[in-house]
């Protein structure tokens, strides 16, 4: 079952939201947030996109986590203090499983900080967990920071997501120049 969009006001009109109970329950603070915070039509698409149920299969799994990695990608370009600051899918010089470069699905190189969005077969299976844990380790030694969000949270708790982000932003800013850390919570912006 499908809710109009004009039924939320902000929500663009040509993107159409589920009207499941569960889903709204599940999603309706991050709806809130995205039509607060002034979405367009392809965040709302994509966003759409991200908080459908995914297919258990691989190839499901793996169109989830493309889909939430751009949808957390353009969310970050809409805001003042991110906007240019984050690459996607990016290749590190760091060598990984046999590869000669290790890739993030998020990273903010000024900052040194990635994001790594992980969908539920993360924490199931034990060799995936496992490599996520290595992956880790080889960007903390290379001097990066890590933040690891799963992928349904993304749609489910994006107030979280962005706070955390820009919270550890804000700590590493404060760390490179020696003032004192300030944090603006995310419901302000």
């Amino acid at each position: 079952m499908l809710l109009p969009a004009s039924a939320i006001p902000g929500w663009p009109v040509d993107v159409v939201l589920p009207s499941d109970p569960v889903w709204k329950r599940d999603y309706s603070g991050s709806v809130r947030r995205l039509v607060r915070d002034g979405v367009d039509t392809p965040l709302a698409s994509l966003f759409t996109h991200v908080a459908r149920a995914v297919s258990p299969d691989a190839q499901g799994a793996a169109r989830a986590r493309r889909a939430t990695e751009a949808f957390l990608f353009r969310r970050l370009e809409t805001l003042a203090e991110t906007k240019g600051r984050f690459s996607v899918n990016v290749a590190l010089p760091i060598p990984f499983d046999g590869a000669g470069s290790l890739e993030v699905d998020l990273l903010c190189a000024g900052a040194r900080v990635a994001v790594e969005l992980d969908g539920a077969q993360h924490l199931a299976d034990p060799v995936a967990y496992r490599r996520d844990r290595r992956k880790d380790q080889l960007l903390q030694e290379s001097g990066y920071l890590v933040l690891r969000f799963l992928a349904e949270d993304v749609g489910k708790e994006l107030d979280m997501v962005l706070d955390a982000i820009l919270r550890m932003l804000n700590h590493r800013a404060s760390l490179a120049s020696g003032r004192p850390l300030h944090f603006v919570r995310g419901d302000r912006m």
